[in-house]
């Protein structure tokens, strides 16, 4: 019996590197109709995201953050540039 695996996404918005212009932004909006879904990195652990939605907002691990992101595409969510 195997497990589904999650999609881990091999760049984020978030992530330093080459064509990475929005890397030293402070805040990442996804929007899907009139669905928004804010990250922002948490400024005493780099370890935690802070992240806001029409109806929750939580602080959730960085790799966690890289994966509802992912999985919020593969719905259909946008970045908000």
């Amino acid at each position: 019996m195997g497990s589904k695996r999650e999609k881990y996404p091999e760049k984020c918005p978030w992530d330093l590197g080459p064509n990475q212009h929005l890397a030293k932004e402070e805040n990442w909006t996804l929007r899907l109709g009139e669905a928004n879904v804010c990250f922002s990195k948490n400024k005493l652990d780099n370890n935690y995201f802070h992240v806001i939605s029409n109806e929750n907002e939580e602080q959730i691990l960085a790799f966690r953050a890289r994966l509802l992101y992912q999985k919020l595409l593969d719905k259909g969510f946008r970045l908000v540039e």
